[in-house]
């Protein structure tokens, strides 16, 4: 097995569409109809075996937004999607000036080697931006 895709319910798909191609700058990839909904992948620039699946239409209920990463650890389920960077910082910047809601400050997990932040779509999904940095311990 290998990993293809994550999907994520939106209550509406060219306003999805839009937050992930005209703000984070990823590529639609392919669209198509579910019978009232309208799905489509998308992915990173850089990157072609990643697709986050835009599953959009009416139906969709609101979810819990939590304030921030800690709090969102008290509920069992889907939590975040983890992309990799070069650099955290540098991603950061450029996400707040497209006015992407960043959740937190960046922070070092030297158990895994790696410097974190994460930011929010507009619908309260949470992303985890990655850098590595070092070797992973064992």
């Amino acid at each position: 097995m290998r990993g293809h895709h994550t999907a994520i319910r939106y209550p509406n798909f060219v306003a999805a569409r839009s937050f992930w191609v005209d703000v984070m700058d990823w590529r639609v990839l392919q669209t198509w109809p579910y019978g009232e909904l309208t799905l489509a992948y998308v992915s990173p620039p850089a990157q072609d075996d990643f697709h986050l699946e835009i599953l959009a239409g009416p139906g969709a209920a609101p979810q819990q937004v939590y304030g921030d990463v800690d709090a969102s650890l008290a509920a069992s389920g889907f939590n975040h999607v983890c992309l990799s960077v070069d650099s955290v910082d540098d991603t950061l910047a450029v996400l707040r000036a497209r006015g992407v809601d960043v959740v937190n400050a960046p922070f070092e997990i030297d158990d895994i080697s790696a410097r974190l932040a994460f930011f929010r779509d507009p619908w309260g999904n949470m992303f985890e931006l990655s850098e590595r940095t070092g070797h992973v311990h064992p």
